[in-house]
């Protein structure tokens, strides 16, 4: 491969034209229909510079511009300061990177395609097939030229500009017709293939930063794509074969899914600074520098300080009487109806009234692990003055829950509890984390649960045998029993309350004594460390360290990450698709099915903060998305192909042609701009065309001649 490019390298200086191997770029996948490694030629070209009325320039021009101006005329929002690209929400079919690629000239892209073509003979080696993007003139439209050195076929291809038309005026009748005259067929031998893709919201911003990407105007991408065979470009929306395609940007800030992402992220930092703590000691960890929130540029970041206060405040307020809805739930009863209602309640209001919860959103907040245990003594020792009595959840097992009561209630070692606290980081550290684990574990089971797939997710958190059954197996058990007039519910947590390592027991209220409370004889491990003396106080609060466990938390982290991809997309297609949540369960099955499986292609939390976006194509029911395809589609595409045959010029001949009828170029600027009128017959043409909506016509043209070894006789 590397011999048949080099002659093209040493003729033609990379300094001018960049002659590499690459993944196909999105004009050349638009009519192959992959993304194969091929050998790419363009020049570099400087970026294309748009001035405010439509008008370009290039750099040069751009350094004798004046740029001054009011800055109070300057739009400095969230968007427009990150990226000139952001001005506009259309939908493009060219990718920023693609805006740099410049066109060649037709005649020296020949040049460049004889020379990498004529060594086909001597080559050993598998090619690869080259590419170059060229420049339309009035005589030839071309936008790309195509070859392929082949010992045994001669490969190569065109694709050219064919104009405009309006989406009545194409005639797929007549391309047939067209297609079956060059090539010297009959119309029924020919093969068609039509599809075309809706873009239902969004656009795409997968070749961005992950600093960029939380900050773009929309938090994904949400199209359809549509294939059938019958001569019509009509879509058939009850009988075509429909992919839904989606793109979501994890961590976005307008998305309403962070209520439960900010904790995923928190946690993730605090298992790494504890899984630290233990490898090298706690001394080693700078508090004062460990990160515990994620670090989201332009995000606002509150005062953490004043919300603990109005915590404590509203605490006292309430005392015993906190509301308790029913499944404990906030943001999650009978009367809700989408997803998007749900997250909204969590973000505004949380999803428990549980203190230590309510604590928790306050603490995965933190900016360092020095003010999380800060502002965390702080809540214990007001709350040990006996000035507010803290509601607890009764299903609430955790040690920082067991603490709160305690000390709520007078402790007769309470200056030693905090000051425990204070010498031992991973003791406060890994008290909130394991509130934070419950509790994450807890909303994402109760959000699922409004798809009635909560039985498959508690099933995950507590990995017994069910996990291992398919979404179809859960819901006929479930159906099965319900038919069979079983004591069954759909309540996860009343269903798994027995098990050792269930998400949320049933237990008696705290204020009761319990008989098998923890006690220092338990924790004899600690003496060791000096964090508990020699006499034994049955009143003292039993500090955690050897028995929080912090092995499990890697692989719940996970499954988090992969819960969560699944959370995001359902958001964005209950909001894109105007689904509702009979509608949204399929989807949610085909979701849970791909990423949370032992294959997922989800393997950590901190994959999704190097690489928020999220890209998933699956099928899709008609019927849900049937309202969709009755309106035009971004673009058609249309593939014409002939049998192989042997003719009479003792060769054979493979052919194809693909009509591309996009709204928008397939083609960066710096190609569509020697195709585009003259400014001042813009106008004209926009009066003419009315409300007619125009299809770019771009058409490939395939030819595959194979040489025979031997003539055949008549």
């Amino acid at each position: 491969m590397d011999l048949l490019l080099k002659p093209v390298i040493d003729n033609y200086s990379n300094t001018y034209f960049s002659t590499e191997k690459q993944k196909s770029p999105s004009y050349v996948g638009m009519y192959t229909k992959d993304n194969k490694e091929i050998v790419m030629v363009y020049e570099k070209n400087k970026q294309m510079l748009i001035d405010e009325t439509g008008e370009k320039f290039t750099n040069k021009q751009s350094e004798n511009l004046d740029l001054t101006g009011s800055p109070l005329k300057l739009d400095l929002s969230l968007h427009t300061v990150l990226d000139e690209t952001f001005s506009s929400d259309e939908p493009q079919l060219w990718t920023k990177e693609e805006g740099s690629h410049g066109p060649i000239s037709i005649d020296k892209a020949r040049e460049i395609a004889n020379l990498y073509n004529s060594n086909r003979l001597e080559s050993t080696e598998e090619t690869l097939p080259m590419w170059i993007l060229t420049t339309p003139t009035d005589q030839i439209k071309a936008l790309l030229l195509y070859v392929q050195p082949d010992k045994e076929k001669f490969k190569r291809g065109i694709v050219t500009y064919e104009g405009s038309r309006g989406f009545e005026d194409i005639d797929i009748g007549e391309l047939v017709e067209n297609y079956a005259k060059e090539e010297n067929l009959s119309t029924d031998s020919i093969n068609i293939t039509i599809d075309c893709k809706y873009i239902i919201t969004g656009v795409s911003y997968s070749s961005y930063n992950s600093e960029e990407l939380l900050n773009v105007p929309h938090s994904g991408l949400t199209q359809l794509k549509c294939e059938w065979n019958t001569k019509t470009l009509q879509t058939p929306y009850i009988s075509c074969k429909v992919l839904f395609e989606q793109e979501v940007v994890v961590g976005h800030l307008a998305s309403p899914c962070n209520a439960v992402w900010k904790s995923v992220c928190a946690l993730h930092n605090l298992n790494q600074i504890l899984v630290d703590m233990t490898a090298a000691g706690f001394n080693t960890v700078n508090l004062e520098t460990a990160q515990i929130r994620a670090n989201i540029q332009n995000a606002k970041h509150p005062n953490n300080a004043k919300r603990l206060t109005d915590l404590l405040n509203e605490t006292e307020l309430y005392a015993y009487t906190a509301e308790c809805p029913a499944g404990g739930c906030l943001c999650v009863d009978e009367d809700t109806t989408s997803l998007g209602q749900c997250m909204t309640r969590m973000n505004m209001n949380g999803s428990s009234n549980d203190f230590t919860y309510k604590l928790w959103d306050i603490l995965r907040d933190c900016e360092t692990a020095e003010e999380l245990i800060t502002l965390l003594l702080e809540a214990l020792k007001f709350i040990s003055s006996g000035k507010i009595r803290p509601f607890i959840d009764a299903n609430n097992k955790t040690f920082l829950s067991k603490i709160v009561l305690k000390l709520s209630r007078g402790h007769s070692q309470t200056s030693k509890v905090l000051k425990n606290l204070r010498s031992s980081p991973p003791q406060a550290l890994s008290l909130v984390a394991q509130v934070g684990i419950e509790k994450t574990m807890w909303e994402y089971t109760k959000v699922m649960s409004l798809l009635e797939h909560s039985f498959y997710i508690a099933g995950i958190w507590n990995t017994d045998a069910r996990s291992h059954e398919s979404i179809e197996q859960i819901n006929q058990t479930i159906q099965d029993m319900t038919m069979s007039g079983g004591d069954f519910t759909l309540n996860p947590f009343e269903s798994l309350s027995a098990g050792e390592n269930s998400i949320r027991l049933d237990a008696d209220s705290f204020y009761v004594d319990d008989t098998n409370e923890l006690t220092v004889d338990d924790f004899a491990s600690l003496k060791k460390h000096g964090l508990v003396s020699d006499k034994k106080d049955v009143n003292e609060v039993p500090l955690i360290t050897d028995e929080i466990d912090i092995n499990p938390w890697k692989n719940l982290l996970t499954k988090f990450a992969q819960v969560h991809v699944c959370l995001e997309h359902l958001y964005r297609a209950e909001t894109s698709l105007r689904s509702d949540f009979e509608s949204l369960k399929p989807v949610a099955s085909k979701l849970l099915e791909h990423y949370v499986v032992d294959k997922s292609p989800i393997r950590t939390v901190g994959q999704l903060l190097s690489d928020p976006v999220q890209r998933i194509v699956m099928s899709i029911s008609n019927n849900i998305v049937q309202d969709h395809l009755k309106k035009p589609a971004f673009w058609y595409r249309i593939e014409m192909t002939s049998n192989e045959r042997q003719t009479e010029q003792c060769f054979k001949k493979e052919s194809k042609v693909v009509y591309v009828f996009s709204q928008q170029p397939v083609f960066p600027p710096s190609v569509w701009q020697h195709l585009e009128p003259p400014v001042d017959e813009v106008a004209e043409v926009t009066i003419t065309a009315a409300e007619e909506l125009k299809y770019y016509i771009t058409k490939y043209k395939y030819i595959s001649n194979k040489m025979m070894n031997k003539i055949i006789l008549k």
